[in-house]
């Protein structure tokens, strides 16, 4: 996450009841979520082999493990791409990743079936706060939710402005598609040279922010691209030697 958990709780008024993660991965940020938030947690991954990992490290008190690979369409059956730092994996091809990180290839294929989160969350409570790392399907997930968008109160998820998976979603539509249920994005940020970045999305329940939550949320993504902008420079030197 390129905010932390606990910038999200001290700046942003994030304090959710539950959360619903999509994109587990092996779960790195569980420690944070039980630190700040110490709520059940819903993880979702489609790659059979991480999920087996995280059954095995997950405590199943306060966290639930879904094998699926949420689209907007149940039952379809996808290809989903597995990528060599398996984090990149995603049922879309490469599309500028490839040239943004030449190193990530994708070495191995899986069939998948997908699955709406609605059918998936048919009978449960649904979480007020919603984190996605799916790869360019993010605004595909959030449709799947149907008509209980209305009861989530906030959305981390990862945004594109290019086209760094073939035909992933951009954050223009995400932007307009959250509109319609009352959220608005608060905070994005980017990976220079990238096109992608990790946005924040918050409705009209979430208590509004102070003047002193404001100027240090600013100042910590102002340090956020400063120490970019010091990284780039450091390639650029090695490479002028």
């Amino acid at each position: 996450m390129l905010i932390p958990v606990i910038e999200l709780m001290k700046d942003f008024n994030v304090k959710p009841t539950s959360i619903l993660h999509v994109g587990a991965h092996l779960a790195e940020e569980s420690s944070e979520y039980d630190k700040y938030f110490n709520v059940p947690v819903l993880w979702i991954e489609a790659q059979p082999k991480l999920c087996i990992e995280l059954r095995k490290t997950l405590n199943p008190k306060t966290n639930t493990i879904v094998e699926a690979c949420i689209f907007e369409i149940d039952d379809e059956l996808l290809t989903f791409n597995i990528s060599s730092n398996s984090q990149s994996s995603s049922i879309l091809q490469l599309g500028t990743h490839a040239e943004t990180y030449p190193d990530v290839k994708v070495t191995e294929k899986v069939i998948v079936k997908t699955k709406r989160l609605d059918t998936i969350l048919n009978g449960k409570e649904v979480p007020d706060f919603i984190n996605l790392d799916i790869q360019g399907v993010e605004l595909k997930a959030l449709k799947s939710l149907g008509i209980s968008m209305s009861k989530v109160k906030m959305v981390y998820t990862e945004v594109n402005k290019w086209n760094v998976y073939d035909g992933c979603d951009l954050i223009k539509d995400i932007d307009d598609y959250l509109r319609v249920y009352g959220f608005k994005r608060i905070t994005v940020r980017w990976i220079f040279r990238a096109g992608w970045g990790d946005a924040l999305y918050v409705n009209r329940n979430v208590l509004p922010r102070n003047f002193r939550q404001i100027i240090r949320s600013n100042y910590r993504l102002l340090k956020f691209y400063i120490l970019q902008t010091k990284g780039i420079f450091s390639v650029i030197k090695k490479l002028a030697r």
